[in-house]
């Protein structure tokens, strides 16, 4: 019997031991990079996704509101806040609508949600700005998701568990839920075009404003930005800091168990496959020696089924047993494709293993999970 926080302990100290698994950095939105990490080891692995820039502001340079959760009244000495109030903030018709469409209880201010869209632009704008948010919500994402994976999932090596983890809370990832769910449109219009459209100059606010990342300037312009180049953001880490931000005030105004329940209901929910994210090099040798770590018989092939041997697209079934038990079965055009799917499924069967009715550590009833002997055969 393993407590909770001993699998961790467990999980790095089998890291080294992997060398058969390729976690490659998949997410669920298509706009994600496709890219294969060549190594495993060469990679540091973090459960938290603190990517906003940290700036520290001394405290007596900031002026303290009596109610400490008004954020909209936060100030600093050398530049006032920008953030609008509570009583503007209700008037923002793209901030009711999406009050509304997320669900978010009555406690939870509408300035809060003007504050969530708005991401740094000067190194004044710390207060006025969601980055604090931000990094609260990046690691309140980070504890949901990761104790819902090792809790459902306890055999998942290392790899696979920070691949899985992206997947669900990566850049790309939230922002598909920001831009494609939750409806969150960014501000990419002029300072003229909002005087010609005679737009009130609080609707600007109901959008998300940052300062966009310009990778690639035109054709002989030179770009001169030092002050500001370290609040650049790309599209998707500005969009996916928003939703950390939500995810941050939801906490401090309503709770945990009601940023629990938000969490599983807007991340946790969405399909993931994380059997995709195994690549086995020598898959027969692997299962080999997991059957004889757990005293069960050397893996064997057996022919199940074929057609159209000499044609020109055969397929052949097979199944993986030890012993008189069936592992996995698996087809393919040649019966050595076919036994190499099989060893990988039969590996991914016990990897993906999941408890019936599986307890988290954030559940009242929690009292301790069962944690397997892990993997000794390395």
């Amino acid at each position: 019997m393993l407590s909770f926080m001993n699998r961790s302990r467990a999980v790095q100290l089998s890291n080294k031991r992997w060398s058969v698994v390729v976690a490659r950095n998949i997410s669920v939105s298509p706009a994600a990079p496709k890219v294969v990490e060549s190594s495993i080891n060469s990679k540091n692995y973090r459960f938290s996704y603190e990517t906003a820039k940290n700036k520290f502001v001394e405290s007596s340079n900031v002026s303290t509101p009596e109610n400490k959760f008004d954020f909209s009244e936060y100030t600093t000495k050398d530049k006032p806040t920008n953030v609008v109030s509570e009583e503007e903030a209700k008037l923002i018709p793209s901030i009711i609508a999406l009050h509304a469409r997320l669900g978010l209880p009555e406690s939870y201010q509408y300035s809060t949600l003007v504050k969530a869209l708005t991401c740094p632009t000067s190194k004044h704008d710390v207060i006025a700005s969601n980055q604090q948010l931000s990094i609260l919500g990046a690691h309140i994402l980070s504890f949901y998701v990761t104790e819902y994976l090792i809790a459902n999932y306890p055999r998942l090596p290392l790899s696979v568990l920070r691949a899985a983890t992206d997947a669900f809370i990566g850049n790309y990832s939230l922002y598909d839920v920001a831009k494609n769910t939750w409806g969150i449109s960014e501000d990419s219009s002029s300072k003229l075009e909002r005087y010609l459209s005679n737009e009130p100059e609080i609707f600007k606010f109901g959008t998300l404003r940052y300062t966009r990342k310009v990778t690639e300037p035109e054709t002989d312009i030179v770009k001169y930005a030092p002050d500001h180049s370290v609040f650049e953001l790309s599209k998707s880490e500005a969009f996916a800091n928003s939703v950390r931000s939500i995810v941050g005030g939801l906490h401090i105004h309503a709770g945990e168990e009601t940023t629990k329940q938000f969490v599983h209901d807007h991340i946790l929910s969405r399909q993931v496959d994380i059997s995709s994210f195994f690549s086995f090099k020598e898959p027969g040798k692997l299962l080999t020696r997991l059957l004889r770590t757990n005293n069960m018989q050397p893996p064997t092939i057996r022919l199940i089924s074929e057609t159209g041997r000499f044609s020109s697209t055969p397929v052949y079934v097979v199944g993986c047993f030890s012993g008189e038990n069936l592992l996995a079965t698996s087809e393919g055009n040649s019966l050595r494709e076919a036994r190499i799917k099989s060893f990988g499924k039969a590996l991914k069967a016990w990897y993906l293993y999941k408890p019936l009715d599986a307890k988290l550590p954030s559940d009242e009833s929690f009292e301790g999970m069962f944690v397997d002997q892990g993997e000794k055969f390395f």
